[in-house]
């Protein structure tokens, strides 16, 4: 299969063309040249007649180059890049007839990431039903993404999958384990979760191949927190009380069970987590 990827050179993105690469057909579409040796056209996700040349001949486009998190341009600058360039890239798509595409969302949807404790769950774990409330552009630009994916499935018929990972993980996070584990109460926003880039890279490939799906929204995280502490002790500790905990059952068989339920991606496109922080922190 031909693969499309945006900001292939980015942090996800190298792990994403790797895995892909191996199987797959793929050019990626980014300002900055990737480190896998695949074909490359430079360009930036603003220019539709551009991103129309270079998705030509493509069954699928993966699209990940954005602002990727908060303050890291200011809140116009990521509002236009994050929300118009999705707009353009999947246009670019639907024009040239692509099958699948499959988007970066983000679990700062939520509101809880950068929400500095103003915006806390209803329930955990949280799955897709969880409502969306974001007080920041960041979340605000993915919460609107994935309506522009949803859009366009209703429009055209591409088919699209908005994946909610959470706080990407790779060698640099694991090597600070002990000193992230020190500090709960600066993770209460990410519900102490993560996930490693590489199982990032198994969900977007899964996502590509999986059959009968239009729009899917999915969380995507490892399977437990990065906390030692059980996680209901970090949820009765950091949480309000009025944080309804359902199943509670299932923390008796997995006492550190992250809080961002992946049952939905595990169903509809076969995703399970590969790596957990206790064996990659080693």
């Amino acid at each position: 299969m031909r693969i499309a990827v945006t900001g292939g050179a980015g942090y996800v993105g190298r792990a994403v063309v790797q895995r892909l690469a191996e199987r797959h057909e793929v050019v990626v579409y980014d300002r900055q040249a990737p480190e896998t040796e695949v074909e490359h056209v430079c360009g930036d996700i603003l220019d539709l007649s551009a991103l129309t040349k270079a998705f030509e001949g493509a069954e699928a486009v993966v699209h990940l180059a954005a602002v990727p998190a908060l303050g890291r341009a200011p809140d116009d600058e990521l509002m236009e890049t994050n929300v118009m360039g999705t707009e353009r890239v999947v246009a670019a798509a639907v024009a040239n007839g692509v099958r699948r595409l499959v988007a970066a969302s983000s679990d700062s949807t939520l509101g809880f990431v950068f929400g500095q404790g103003r915006i806390m769950p209803e329930y955990v774990p949280c799955d897709e039903a969880h409502p969306v409330r974001p007080l920041d552009s960041y979340g605000l630009s993915k919460a609107i993404d994935e309506e522009i994916c949803r859009r366009y499935t209703r429009a055209s018929g591409i088919e699209t999958v908005c994946l909610r990972y959470c706080w990407v993980w790779c060698e640099r996070e694991y090597a600070a384990i002990e000193s992230l584990q020190a500090q709960p109460q600066s993770f209460i926003g990410q519900l102490w979760g993560y996930v490693d880039v590489r199982d990032v890279a198994q969900a977007v490939e899964k996502s590509l191949l999986a059959p009968g799906i239009e729009h899917e929204t999915l969380f995507v995280s490892a399977r437990r927190t990065f906390m030692r502490q059980p996680t209901l002790e970090l949820v009765r500790q950091y949480l309000p009380k009025s944080v309804e905990v359902r199943n509670p059952e299932q923390f008796v068989e997995e006492p550190n069970l992250c809080l961002l339920d992946c049952a939905r991606a595990e169903n509809v496109i076969g995703y399970r987590p590969e790596y957990d922080w206790e064996e990659c922190a080693g």
